[in-house]
């Protein structure tokens, strides 16, 4: 091949480069949130439910502490909503199973076995230890307006549950 066939060869390919490299890019943002991740299915809704209050407590719904004696809860849309306390089996005074969030009727499963030293030193019981549970729902989870949610402890056996009551919110 002569130089001038290599250099005609050369411009050729740079030019398609430059074609090529100046054509209309997508822009890689979107407008829309991604999806929130998939919930794990709560353990409880193949159980036997008992009578009578677990022995738990509902510490936080988001940014409200208590909210089993709150009333009028609102959350925000826009943020992470975080449902945590701490439980135990009321049958065994001891460790529970697994703990299951109900939210709208549906049980999902807790991270349950989180520090709660402070209820261990509460009781003057070492096994109480990891007694919390926290599950969260990422932001956009939730559509906006009311929902309800419970607690349900399950006992150590796995074999059954006791669950608190239902408590309202608004996601605004």
């Amino acid at each position: 091949m002569s130089i001038g066939a290599r250099y005609s060869l050369t411009i050729a390919v740079l030019a398609v480069a430059v074609l090529v490299s100046c054509g209309k890019k997508e822009e890689a943002t979107s407008s829309a949130p991604a999806a929130p991740a998939p919930l794990k299915p709560g353990i409880s809704q193949n159980l036997t439910r008992n009578t009578g209050e677990p022995f738990y407590n509902f510490d936080s719904l988001g940014p409200i502490n208590y909210p089993a004696v709150q009333k009028g809860i609102q959350v925000s849309a826009d943020s992470d909503i975080s449902i945590s306390g701490w439980a135990l089996d009321v049958s065994k005074k001891g460790p529970a199973g697994a703990v299951d969030v109900v939210l709208d009727q549906t049980p999902y499963s807790a991270r349950y076995g989180q520090d709660r030293s402070d209820v261990a030193l509460h009781f003057n019981r070492p096994d109480y230890a990891k007694s919390g549970y926290q599950l969260v729902l990422d932001r956009g989870r939730l559509n906006k307006g009311t929902h309800s949610v419970s607690v349900r402890v399950v006992s150590s056996d796995k074999k059954s549950y006791n669950e608190g009551p239902a408590v309202q919110f608004t996601v605004n």
